[in-house]
């Protein structure tokens, strides 16, 4: 009786149709060796119960199992992506320290773009890295803010500060190399190969790390990338948040 009505609630309370089904085969399984005569009512409510915990077992992996997986999955897929940003900030830290790009010979080195890291473009147009920065790296392609690199369901990018004011990440752009020694943002955000990202995400040189809504027309894919200002513009910063509320570091590798 117990396992007849407990599969009944299964059909509306999806999370009980795993243990409805497990006690249902159990209860069949303890069935006394008795004549089917005398047992008549009870192997009905056992077929009542097998009826109602499949169908209840069926709803909880539509809504609850299956969702739950592919969540999951995203979750890892998203986690990665804040793995590569981070790969970037520490070939950025890098750069940095060893003053791999140095125009004003201070010992300080500025920021470069993701082809600089690796090698596939020279540093401001000029030569290549003697020792790329960042290793395994896809080649890039052009998007409508400029290179970026497609890598685990997200597309990658660095921009740095223009002469002028404002960010760039095309090697063509202006940079103000005094100002990248403290500045660059990097962005990731889905490609549109993983379905079910909805998140795009920024980190600067202080480990800020930022989410914010993507879906196809903003942030999203090769046409509608976010803008290299996107999450430090007056009109778009709002719709930025704080990843899991980390906080940003305090000093930059090499501060004197």
């Amino acid at each position: 009786m117990l396992v007849a009505a407990a599969a009944l609630a299964s059909i509306y309370f999806t999370k009980l149709g795993l243990f409805a089904a497990v006690g249902t085969f159990v209860a069949w399984a303890s069935l006394p060796r008795l004549p089917t005569v005398e047992l008549r009512r009870e192997r009905a409510l056992l077929l009542l119960a097998a009826l109602a915990s499949s169908l209840g077992l069926v709803r909880f992996l539509v809504t609850e199992a299956i969702p739950g997986i592919v969540a999951g999955g995203n979750r890892f897929t998203e986690q990665r992506a804040i793995s590569r940003l981070r790969e970037i900030l520490f070939a950025e830290d890098s750069a940095r320290r060893t003053a791999a790009f140095d125009p004003d010979h201070d010992r300080i080195g500025s920021a470069a773009l993701i082809g600089e890291l690796t090698g596939e473009l020279g540093v401001r147009r000029g030569n290549r890295l003697a020792v790329p920065l960042l290793e395994g790296y896809p080649p890039q392609t052009a998007s409508d803010v400029g290179p970026v690199t497609e890598i685990g369901g997200y597309y990658l990018m660095v921009c740095l500060p223009k002469l002028g004011g404002g960010f760039g990440a095309r090697s063509e752009d202006s940079f103000d190399d005094e100002l990248a020694e403290r500045r660059f943002i990097a962005y990731a955000w889905p490609s549109g190969t993983a379905p079910g990202l909805v998140s795009a995400l920024s980190l600067d040189e202080h480990e800020h790390i930022s989410l914010s809504p993507a879906k196809p027309g903003l942030r999203y894919g090769l046409s509608a990338p976010p803008r290299c200002d996107d999450v430090v513009a007056p009109e778009t910063r709002a719709a930025w948040a704080a990843w899991r509320h980390k906080q940003p570091r305090q000093t930059l590798p090499g501060d004197r």
